[in-house]
């Protein structure tokens, strides 16, 4: 089959202007609708895979056990939990990453504003920051010996050492040395003696603390009833390590509700609900849209058939075959096919990186354009298979019966 024989019938339907050109625009906005749903799904795959700064997949958490008339005594129970096989860290701590309570402080000498150095405090001792795994990017870690016990009248008064993120501290000193500064707005004062990379904050801290902005003190709980237990494993032996950690805990306190410990990889996954929702949902817009689109496609191609059925005879009657008619047919929803994706392709590139998130993330790649281009092509021809055939079954004898035509 030539295909140049196509161009000599360039124009076989009677395609109304109008409705092509809403076809053309259903076939830009059906484009703008998957990149949109691309960024959605790459914002996801984002979000969950990300360095968060700490050992998330060898990471258990106890949530607290409830207070009662006894207190639990943090170092007595914390030796009992590293005595167990298979814990290489466990810390008493008023808060976890990614748990539903936090402890926000504002910090820094001039006043904040919404959300300007709201930062989310963590106090688990010194031994914290190595049990979540933190990388020390300057200064040193905290001491065992600056440990102290979390109470009001704790300490003689002298400033307490603090890590900090590094977008703390750039937010607090912005261009210049961090370490040995002080860290005002506390209800005891403090100086930054380490930056850590990154931290990622508790639940409970979204809205409230700036973006990546935590403070590790060496405060630890007095009473281990009211505080998240934090404990570290190989990740290999962490399901076997969260059974024998609840089990020791069931027998030590028996009055008291205990629960699962849980997995921090698995609690990060419940704090991106927001993340996973828009990606569903922009999917979900882009496949009913396309279904829309296929429909209209289909019934417009049906439409322009029945209007052209004389004219499809007449060229079946001076020797165009049946193939022929399928690929014009075929021809001219490509054409506008083309031209959608074209225009959805430049008002992508034109519109999307002027959006805030969630709408946008980052351009897409030329191969995830031309592949989606493609997909699109296939569809869409996949919709003009049933006119192409109505087209080719229009008999040459149609043209001739009228009484106008002489051949």
């Amino acid at each position: 089959m030539d295909l140049r024989s196509l161009f000599r019938i360039p124009i076989l339907l009677c395609r109304h202007r109008g409705l092509a050109t809403l076809l053309v625009l259903e076939v830009a906005v059906g484009f703008l609708l998957l990149y949109l749903a691309w960024q959605a799904h790459s914002a996801w795959q984002h979000a969950r895979t990300a360095p968060s700064g700490v050992s998330e997949a060898s990471l258990l958490v106890v949530p607290p056990m409830g207070r009662a008339a006894t207190v639990v005594d943090v170092p007595a129970l914390m030796q009992a939990l590293r005595a167990l096989p298979g814990v290489e860290a466990a810390v008493a701590t008023n808060q976890v990453p990614y748990a539903r309570n936090s402890w926000n402080a504002a910090v820094g000498d001039r006043p904040p504003v919404g959300r300007d150095r709201i930062a989310s405090i963590y106090m688990g001792g010194a031994d914290m920051p190595r049990a979540l795994g933190l990388d020390i990017a300057a200064g040193r870690d905290l001491l065992a010996s600056e440990d102290q016990v979390m109470t009001p009248d704790a300490g003689d008064g002298s400033a307490l050492p603090a890590l900090v993120t590094r977008s703390l501290a750039e937010d607090l000193y912005p261009g210049g040395p961090v370490l040995g500064r002080p860290v005002s707005g506390l209800q005891r004062p403090a100086r930054i003696v380490g930056v850590v990379d990154r931290a990622p904050l508790p639940l409970g801290s979204r809205g409230h603390a700036s973006p990546g902005a935590a403070l590790f003190l060496p405060l630890r709980p007095g009473d281990a009833s009211w505080a998240h237990l934090l404990i570290r494993t190989a990740p290999e032996q962490r399901d076997a390590v969260a059974q024998r950690v609840h089990a020791l805990l069931v027998a030590s306190f028996p009055e008291r509700p205990v629960a699962m410990p849980l997995r921090m990889d698995e609690m990060r996954l419940d704090t991106l609900h927001a993340e996973r929702r828009w990606m569903w949902t922009t999917l979900a817009c882009a496949a009913g849209w396309w279904l829309l689109t296929l429909l209209s496609l289909g019934v417009a191609g049906q439409l322009w058939v029945q209007q052209s059925t004389l004219r499809i005879s007449l060229h079946r009657a001076v020797g165009a075959t049946a193939r022929q008619i399928r690929l014009a047919v075929r021809w001219e929803h490509f054409l506008i096919t083309l031209a959608g994706i074209g225009l959805g392709a430049i008002a992508a590139r034109a519109l999307f990186h002027r959006l805030p998130a969630p709408w946008t993330l980052e351009p897409a790649s030329p191969l995830w354009l031309a592949g989606a281009a493609l997909v699109i092509v296939a569809v869409a021809q996949l919709a003009a298979t049933w006119p192409a055939r109505r087209a080719a079954d229009v008999a040459p004898e149609r043209v001739t019966r009228k009484p106008w035509v002489r051949l």
